[in-house]
């Protein structure tokens, strides 16, 4: 194992990782947005309850796209998370083999 490889692989998706994340956040923003634009377009159609609203903005097709493309978002964003996660990982354990193999030395010095 090389961890300058893992190291190096953390360090490169970092910007990734953070390009995915507030990719997920705009979305997210973008939902509740277009939600309050949705509701106000039905309050104009004739429904009056908020209840009516919110289900009319929900079962439109434009907020129904939105939410799946805060999915792909988050999708890419917890893959990259753990992609980094596992590097960390594989460094700690690496870090753990080195220091027993130099306790093992010394003990046979």
């Amino acid at each position: 194992m090389n961890p300058e490889e893992h190291a190096n692989f953390i360090a490169q998706n970092a910007h990734r990782y953070a390009s995915a994340k507030s990719d997920r956040i705009g979305k997210e923003l973008s939902i509740k947005s277009a939600k309050a634009i949705l509701m106000k377009r039905s309050a104009l159609d004739g429904f009056t309850q908020i209840a009516a609203q919110e289900r009319e903005a929900m079962a439109d097709q434009e907020y129904i796209d939105l939410i799946k493309a805060l999915q792909a978002s988050i999708k890419a964003e917890e893959t990259l998370k753990y992609e980094i996660e596992a590097s960390r990982l594989l460094i700690d354990i690496w870090r753990t083999r080195e220091a027993s193999e130099r306790l093992g030395i010394r003990a046979h010095e």
